[in-house]
């Protein structure tokens, strides 16, 4: 059908008019588009309307995947016109694709090569920046920022792995500069983008201490605009060690903890013998100094704030080893924090760990707000923890915290109920069995608990 209308107009163009000059003249003027204009539009569909055959849209169009069909219904609908082409690629781009995806869709379209691979990555970046900046931009839906960055720039590490080069490293870097250099932006957006882009690459020396700068300086302007930074102050693990001790004295106030710890996770991990100290270890001395500087009143805020900290460097490269976890542990305990500290130790798989918290449990002569909730209740419980906790006042809150929240595949009262028995505990396996099984309470008597042990375990 678009052939034949091409053709029609054709005819149209080289038929000759036999219409006199003013008609010709009334003709220009009443209509905006011409006979050329409406050739040239149909050709182009017809050129479009041709690439839909082509292997890489018809691949899209037969996937099982829904995205990759949409893809294909997009790339029809848009007649390969630049703006919804680059519209369609930029989409592509944060959804994470493949770059050599979006190079065979520019490639097949219609027209002159204007767009490029590179041109979309920017394109991309460019919303996300918008996005984390507060702005309105598109990035297909209600989507977080940093998670489509994270996309974004796995499909660049890719690409430049298996040595496409379509979008270096450097490119990104230099697009993300902008923001994260700009004071007036929240700080932990721009050092997430940074951590994304130096968690990526093998950046160059170069690269990876200017990163290191940038990363330093955000923080730094955020909380101590006054102390300017080079390179200098960043390069070593010395120097760094400088600045976190001039800053960690200076520090008295939440927000500046805060900062400190963002400092902290911005940089390296330290040297093994460090790490390790219980005493040299920054994070225990971070912790150390807000637990003693901070005001009572608001102990038990500062207690949640460590454990908080603590938690956020699991399965990262800061992850503090078994000794600073029982020196914070001592830490919390001194302050009257039992809580934070029993959370601590038993969010460890550490044997030693669970010990120290066991005898922390067993010291306590009556549970309270203060050293039970209902996260401890089951952190005892992951670890273990019941049989060991029978002489303790926490073995009843134990009990009815397991029956009262069942967790198959998890907590199994019988498999417990097992392991009491096997400890010489066969009244309160016995008991905990009926409880489970629903048994009223006026039944559960001590020679009811040891018959349903002897017979159900």
């Amino acid at each position: 059908m678009t052939s034949t209308a091409i053709k029609a107009v054709k005819r149209f163009i080289e038929k000759p008019r036999k219409r006199n000059s003013e008609e010709d003249i009334q003709e220009a003027g009443d209509s905006e588009v011409t006979y050329a204009d409406a050739l040239s539009h149909l050709e182009k569909s017809l050129a479009h309307l041709e690439t839909l055959d082509h292997s890489f849209i018809v691949a899209l169009q037969n996937s099982e995947q829904e995205i990759l069909q949409k893809y294909s219904r997009l790339y029809d609908l848009s007649r390969s016109e630049e703006g919804k082409l680059h519209d369609q690629a930029v989409a592509m781009c944060l959804d994470g694709q493949p770059l050599a995806m979006i190079q065979q869709l520019l490639a097949v379209a219609v027209g002159p090569p204007d767009l490029s691979p590179k041109d979309i990555v920017q394109s991309a970046v460019t919303r996300v920046v918008s996005a984390l900046s507060g702005g309105s931009a598109d990035l297909g839906g209600p989507r977080d920022p940093l998670q489509v960055l994270e996309g974004v720039v796995a499909a660049v590490h890719a690409s430049v792995d298996k040595g496409e080069g379509l979008v270096s490293p450097e490119d990104l870097l230099e697009w993300l500069r902008p923001f994260c250099a700009d004071d007036a932006r929240p700080v932990r957006p721009r050092l997430h983008a940074l951590q994304i882009l130096g968690q990526s690459f093998h950046l160059s020396e170069e690269d990876s201490r200017l990163l290191m700068l940038f990363r330093t300086e955000a923080i730094l302007k955020a909380t101590w605009p006054q102390r300017q930074v080079d390179v200098a102050d960043v390069e070593s693990e010395e120097r760094r060690g400088s600045l976190f001790a001039e800053l960690l004295e200076a520090s008295r106030r939440p927000h500046e903890f805060q900062h400190l710890a963002l400092l902290l996770q911005a940089w390296p991990p330290t040297r093994q013998e460090l790490a390790t100290s219980r005493t040299e270890n920054p994070w225990v001395r971070l912790a150390t100094v807000m637990l003693t500087r901070g005001a009572r009143e608001h102990k038990e805020a500062l207690g949640a704030e460590v454990l908080e900290m603590c938690r956020s460097l699991y399965g990262t490269k800061h992850m503090l080893p078994a000794q600073c976890v029982e020196e914070l542990s001592a830490l919390l305990q001194s302050q009257a924090l039992l809580l934070p500290a029993l959370k601590l130790l038993l969010d460890s798989e550490d044997e030693h760990l669970h010990a120290v918290a066991l005898g922390q449990v067993t010291a306590v002569t009556q549970v309270n707000d203060s050293n039970c909730d209902q996260e401890v209740l089951s952190l005892l419980l992951d670890a273990k923890l019941l049989v060991r906790c029978v002489s303790t006042p926490f073995y009843p809150h134990l009990v009815r915290h397991l029956l009262a929240s069942p967790q198959p595949g998890r907590w199994d009262a019988e498999e417990l109920a097992g392991h009491l028995r096997e400890a010489g505990h066969e009244a309160e396996a016995g008991s905990l069995l009926l409880a489970a099984r629903g048994t009223h309470r006026a039944l559960r008597t001590f020679s009811t608990a040891l018959g349903a042990s002897r017979h159900w375990v």
